[in-house]
């Protein structure tokens, strides 16, 4: 397995339902990345507005970091753990 730190802006369709965040798919370029699994999530209160993380599996096997900025509303892919 191998991290590769990302920092990308991505599209992300997310449900909101019950007050809590869950990604669902997400796009990077053309690719549509099924979200599997959602291992971890967590809050950071420490800038302005509050950052939502997101450890998320797709199909493939792989371990995507995501993170929805609250402020401007954007999803960005942080890192990925490569399976294999």
């Amino acid at each position: 397995m191998r991290i590769e730190l990302l920092d990308e802006v991505v599209a992300c369709s997310a449900d909101f339902r019950g007050g809590q965040i869950t990604p669902l798919r997400f796009w990077r370029g053309e690719r549509e990345l099924d979200v599997a699994q959602v291992h971890a999530r967590w809050l950071d209160r420490s800038h302005k507005h509050p950052q939502f993380y997101f450890s998320a599996e797709t199909s493939t096997g792989d371990v995507y970091e995501l993170r929805l900025d609250s402020g401007r509303m954007l999803w960005r892919l942080q890192s990925v753990l490569l399976d294999g």
